[in-house]
């Protein structure tokens, strides 16, 4: 956790390399490389490719002012290391893409400087790290107390487990005193973001057809109208297959032990369509692990908004 920026910029370096043997000789080839590996190190431990991993996230984030801003945007360090899927036809990061449509509906963000080494916290307390989790807690409080002006701008994150971790988590472990003033700051998830952003964009075309995933913390947030509206304001279809909720991915879990996104998906991948425009969701690694799993390429429900509102 003190180390994390570090961690970060390793972690998307990894991915650097990941995706290019990838693009090269393919996944299965980290499949067996992996495989190998996790023969000697414990499966807790060595993750595995189940599937095609995405590319790396982009080193660098859009730039934007603080003048004028209508909120603040923090990046989720997941969409800081995993970048677009590799079926995706370019390769705008996920934060262009936000600040492209929030500017088009005239509601500016602004992504601090100095955001990265920031986390949620979920990758500590999900995983009983007490010590990591409260001191990622109380950095990542003080910081946005800071980015907004003690509340005075509203927070918006890019990926729906980090929100819920910070809206229901983050505050029980804060000392007193921080908690109260964290009490003041408003956190939007993007898709509730985007679903206030459409009365103010021109929507230039839709697709016919999306699939939409809502998430467990989509639910757990109360979302599920919100990423409904973005998706059918995109598409003249939008389906939500049968069994769609958790997907078992958890986090890094789906790439540990595979079996739980396997299991968790049985029934949404019997009743997912085989063609579809577009596979829309609101969490990096979800995303992830729906796509290793069913061959479809899930991206977050931003794109296709980013897509269908281009001047």
């Amino acid at each position: 956790a003190k180390h994390w920026g570090l961690v970060e910029g390793l972690a998307r370096r990894l991915m650097v390399v990941v995706s290019g043997v990838q693009k090269v000789a393919g996944h299965q080839v980290l499949q067996w490389v992996t495989k190998a590996l996790r023969t000697v190190i414990s499966e807790d431990l060595m993750p595995t490719v189940p599937g095609p991993m995405p590319r790396a996230a982009k080193a660098t984030l859009p730039t934007t002012e603080r003048i004028g801003a209508a909120a603040v945007y923090f990046p989720a360090c997941v969409n800081r290391i995993f970048g677009r899927d590799p079926q995706a036809d370019d390769n705008q990061s996920l934060p262009e893409a936000l600040v492209k449509v929030s500017e088009r509906a005239g509601r500016h963000l602004w992504i601090p400087d100095d955001v990265r080494g920031n986390c949620c916290g979920t990758i500590w307390s999900s995983k009983g790290y007490h010590d990591g989790r409260d001191y990622m807690y109380e950095k990542i409080a003080r910081n946005i107390l800071q980015w907004t002006d003690y509340g005075t701008l509203p927070l918006v994150v890019d990926a729906s487990s980090c929100t819920f971790g910070l809206v229901h988590d983050l505050a029980p472990h804060l000392p007193p005193r921080l908690r109260q003033e964290f009490s003041k700051v408003e956190i939007i998830d993007s898709t509730a973001w985007a679903a206030s952003l459409l009365d103010a964009v021109t929507l230039t075309g839709k697709v016919a057809h999306v699939v939409v995933h809502p998430g467990c913390s989509v639910a757990k947030l109360g979302l599920e109208k919100e990423i409904r509206v973005v998706a059918e304001a995109v598409a003249e279809h939008v389906y939500v297959p049968y069994g769609a909720g958790c997907c078992g991915t958890a986090g890094d879990r789906g790439l540990l032990h595979p079996e739980l996104v396997e299991s968790a998906t049985k029934d949404e991948l019997e009743d997912l369509p085989y063609q579809s425009d577009a596979f829309l969701a609101s969490n990096r690694t979800c995303e992830m692990g729906l796509s290793q799993r069913t061959g479809r390429p899930y991206e977050s429900v931003i794109f296709q908004l980013e897509k269908v509102t281009k001047p």
